[in-house]
């Protein structure tokens, strides 16, 4: 039978935004069972238009059906329930949640969790196989642990702002939310290797991830140490110091990014280009910042006289890496995106029709396990079920709770 990874792991979610909720979408679509608890009201996500419900695109108020688009993509595959942490009845629920959980997954500011009395600290005494994933900015300890954080102040404190753009420009943010989203994935990384560590010793355990820790890894891939040395700029465009011809390059009706990254490549597109003995013996990673940009000069002139599908054609026969410039949204008509299935049509659980918006799968494919998730729910769809299935609340206990406001269903 095709099953899912994660199938048989219960994850509480008590995430907002970008970060976490990214983190237990892919735990969902692996197979977790995941139970996302929100404010009433939902998080910030749920304000924006448009949203999408049984009668169709709504590009005005919300109605209680009705889920706009971050949640119609990041919350599939999740049970969605109301709950009131502020209050000591709705803490209390949460805390019940927690003893019956595999992962908890949190991304407020640290010291939130601690003041509501739902911190590791004090669930790790209910449930100690709890895994506890907290993502903040900064991380729950240092000297900035208590500063606020979005995704385009750590792309500046990183470095990775002054690493994007052109050597003559601005420091340049990265296109996508690649400050919460990197985080996401780390923590759900964590997360794997802590449930694989209680496999062998029963025990849970606090699994911390920074923001600024996730980019600052990326950065420090690069030998910037090296660079800097060598009195290289610290933004270098689309081109790179180790090497050319390395490039976005101008053709006849567009742009192609053209990466060369050995001699034999090297080789075959001069041979290609009839450049005959130029640059035969060049050292393209010598580092010498005129030799490349000549090349890639000499290149540019080139391909600027062909299509862009023709020279996309010409370079692939000859096993040169290559790739046109697309849109923002050319994933949506790519071939290999679409032969992958990595975009799927989103569908609203209440209706037939799917929507006209598109929401990507799980970048991961296994040979043997199950794939696809279930729709995202409406704002507290799943409420009195989960604590009804779970906790065992009757009617009138449930009927009370809705009365206190401790609890919300999508009509509340």
């Amino acid at each position: 039978m095709r099953v899912k990874p994660l199938d048989g792991i219960r994850v509480l979610d008590v995430t907002q935004i970008v970060s976490g909720p990214t983190c237990t979408f892919l735990l969902a679509a692996l197979g977790a069972e995941v139970i996302r608890v929100e404010p009433p009201g939902g998080d910030v996500t749920w304000k924006p238009p448009p949203s999408y419900g049984p009668g169709g695109v709504n590009r005005g108020p919300r109605g209680p059906r009705d889920l706009p688009l971050s949640p119609l993509r990041r919350q599939r595959g999740k049970r969605s329930l109301v709950i009131d942490l502020k209050q000591d009845e709705g803490q209390a629920l949460f805390k019940r949640l927690a003893g019956l959980s595999d992962v908890l997954v949190e991304n407020a500011r640290p010291g939130v969790m601690e003041r509501l009395g739902l911190d590791y600290a004090a669930l790790s005494g209910v449930n100690d196989r709890l895994v506890y994933a907290s993502i903040s900015g900064y991380g729950h300890d240092g000297p900035y642990r208590d500063r606020p954080s979005m995704d385009l102040v750590v792309q500046s404190e990183s470095g990775l702002l002054a690493k994007t753009g052109f050597p003559d420009g601005p420091p340049t943010k990265v296109g996508v939310t690649i400050g919460d989203q990197v985080p996401g994935i780390y923590a759900a990384l964590g997360i794997l290797a802590a449930l694989r560590q209680r496999e062998r010793d029963g025990r849970g355990q606090w699994v911390d991830v920074a923001m600024l820790d996730a980019l600052v890894a990326l950065i420090w891939d690069e030998p910037l140490d090296e660079f800097q040395a060598l009195g290289l700029p610290e933004r270098s465009g689309n081109t790179d110091p180790r090497g050319a011809p390395l490039d976005v390059f101008p053709t006849a009706d567009g742009w192609a990014a053209i990466v060369v990254t050995s001699d034999a490549q090297w080789e075959k597109l001069r041979e290609h280009m009839g450049l005959g003995e130029r640059f035969e013996t060049a050292d393209r990673t010598s580092g010498d910042p005129l030799l490349r940009r000549e090349i890639n000069r000499i290149v540019a002139e080139w391909t600027r006289l062909r299509p862009t599908t023709e020279l996309i054609g010409e370079l692939t026969r000859i096993g040169v890496p290559c790739g046109a410039v697309g849109s923002a949204w050319s994933a949506r008509e790519h071939p290999q995106v679409a032969h992958r299935g990595m975009l799927e049509r989103l569908v609203h659980p209440d209706t037939d029709e799917p929507a006209p918006f598109l929401g990507p799968g799980l970048p991961i494919r296994f040979s043997r396990a199950e794939r696809g998730i279930r729709p995202a729910e409406p704002l507290g769809t799943s409420t009195d079920a989960v604590l009804g299935e779970l906790l065992g609340l009757d009617p009138n206990e449930l009927r009370g709770l809705h009365q206190r406001g401790v609890i919300a269903g999508p009509e509340e």
